[in-house]
């Protein structure tokens, strides 16, 4: 880097299906396993989020089962990605028994419009 130019960190934005996934996997966990354990496991999803933002590339291991998007684990689910302008923007966080070559090819129009209205928002 030259002069005084400061990386700015990698962000992740969600999508609307990403955050109602989010919102389900929480209310799951908190009525199965309390407060505490789904507040703990949303933390964790959060954080591999921020860990895919960061390094973006993790998700190609995978990228045979989620092409086009990027895909990784995260603890019992994959969180699944593509890229955006300064980060990752996250389409869907499903469980890990999920169909997911099904689920990505049912879906991949409707990710694609909401990351293209996504990248026209950054």
């Amino acid at each position: 880097m030259a002069g005084n130019e400061v990386s700015s960190p990698a962000n992740f934005l969600l999508t609307r299906n990403a955050a109602l996934d989010l919102r389900r996997i929480y209310t799951l966990s908190r009525w199965e396993w309390g407060d505490d354990v789904a507040d703990r496991y949303l933390a964790d999803l959060y954080a591999a989020m921020g860990i895919a933002a960061a390094n973006p590339e993790k998700g190609r291991l995978r990228q045979y089962r989620s092409a086009p998007f990027l895909m990784i684990p995260a603890r019992q689910h994959f969180v699944i990605y593509d890229l955006v302008p300064h980060g990752i923007a996250v389409l869907t966080v499903q469980h890990q028994v999920r169909d997911i070559e099904s689920l990505i090819a049912d879906l991949t129009p409707a990710f694609h419009a909401e990351v293209e209205r996504l990248k026209r928002k950054a």
